[in-house]
């Protein structure tokens, strides 16, 4: 019987350090490969350190993402961290009462790694910080030197707006499709939207807007950004079958060299390669970023930008482990490793130091130097707003809509939402 006992109790001690085990489930939206392969080694070299904890990292496309994320949140399946852009749709989430608090159990040195700016970003109204900044992006035009010079085109023709529209009908001449966008997606098209607004209305201007100031989205800059926007979409600019193709359609239509520009934030580096059909995409010395076309008279500062500053939230039943999971992942060491190979670039203090590709080295100098950094719109203007700003920029898109019916629909969705 004591044979029996004793090896019943080896066998529970054989079990128990797997049943003491903390999960944490991290949801991310990672989708290149060899980027996968890296968070998944960090993760493994934390729980090597850390055996009563166990990081799982299940993913969802950014579309699946988007549509599944409320619903999770509401479920037991809830992620205990997950991808955030922050803004007003990360306010509405904590209005909510679906995040976790956790300014007093990330400790002081995470604190300091991400500097105020990424403490601010995931910081609610309500004064309570929910999550940790990763990363700075910024959306640019990414451009094909060859197709430049098959159709004639000098980059620096296309500084103004009016020598932009010209510059895509001499691709049009040369039968070269001038841009690709993912319009299905909708958000892809919002880009031009916004950075037309960008130019024209500026920092203050936008932010009145957003308050439900005066005319609101409805004012005479945003009906003229829907105008701008027309004009190139009367050249008939984009791909065939623009309004049916996905993000990754269009990152990989570009990454083929069959478009010659991509408005796209600067993750496109390596998503154009991985959607690309041989991998590899366009090569560096073929690939280059254009500045946004000024416009004649906008109250926008020509340093302007606009991107994102991205992180995680934790939600309301989140462990203390699952903080502690997320510094050593935002730690200077794992995220110099994301700055090395051109993921993106991390906020953490010193890790894009290491950062050599030229593209991500630019970038991360045009956001040191903005003016302002504006938020992308649809996450900086909640998800009830945010929506409407997407469905009319892919109505933009494909000239099927007015520009103050555009703005007419965005001042009544933020009217509706105040």
């Amino acid at each position: 019987m004591k044979r029996f006992a004793l090896a019943a109790m080896l066998g529970l001690a054989a079990i128990l350090p797997a049943q003491a085990q903390t999960v944490v489930k991290h949801l991310h939206i990672t989708s290149i490969p060899a980027e996968v392969e890296l968070m998944n080694s960090i993760a493994a070299d934390f729980m090597a350190a850390n055996p009563d904890i166990k990081v799982e990292l299940p993913f969802l496309e950014n579309e699946a993402f988007k549509a599944k994320l409320t619903t999770l949140l509401q479920s037991a399946d809830a992620p205990d961290v997950f991808h955030s852009w922050g803004g007003g749709v990360f306010y509405e989430q904590a209005a909510a009462g679906v995040l976790r608090p956790i300014e007093d159990v990330l400790s002081d040195e995470a604190k300091a790694n991400v500097g105020t700016a990424g403490v601010s970003a995931f910081t609610a109204p309500d004064g309570h910080m929910y999550g940790v900044a990763r990363d700075v992006s910024e959306v640019v035009l990414w451009y094909n030197k060859t197709l430049f010079e098959q159709a004639g085109v000098d980059p620096a023709s296309m500084a103004t707006w009016d020598g932009f529209l010209a510059g895509v009908q001499k691709f049009k001449d040369a039968g070269i499709t001038p841009i690709a966008i993912g319009a299905k997606d909708k958000w892809p098209a919002h880009f031009w939207w916004s950075k037309l607004v960008v130019r024209l209305a500026g920092k203050d201007g936008f932010e009145a807007a957003a308050r439900g100031e005066g005319d609101g989205f409805a004012g005479e800059d945003f009906v003229k950004a829907g105008e701008y926007f027309l004009q190139l979409s009367e050249l008939e600019p984009w791909q065939e079958g623009f309004l049916a193709a996905s993000y990754g359609d269009a990152s990989g239509l570009f990454g083929d060299g069959k478009a010659a520009m991509h408005l796209m934030g600067d993750w496109d580096y390596g998503a154009m390669k991985d959607n690309s059909a041989d991998k590899d995409g366009i090569p560096d010395d073929e690939l280059g970023i254009l500045p946004f076309p000024t416009i004649e008279g906008g109250k926008g500062d020509p340093t302007d930008t606009l991107g994102g500053l991205g992180g995680v939230l934790f939600s309301k039943n989140a462990s203390d482990a699952a903080v502690k999971w997320i510094e050593f992942f935002n730690s200077t060491e794992n995220q110099a490793k994301y700055a090395k190979d051109a993921y993106y670039i991390p906020i953490a203090k010193g890790a894009a130091d290491v950062m050599t590709n030229p593209f991500k080295v630019q970038i991360g100098q045009n956001i040191s130097g903005a003016h302002w950094h504006a938020l992308f719109f649809d996450q900086a203007l909640g998800p009830n707003v945010g929506g409407v700003v997407n469905d009319v920029s892919a109505e933009l898109a494909g000239n099927s809509i007015s520009a103050e019916e555009a703005a007419e629909m965005i001042k009544e969705a933020v009217d509706d939402s105040l």
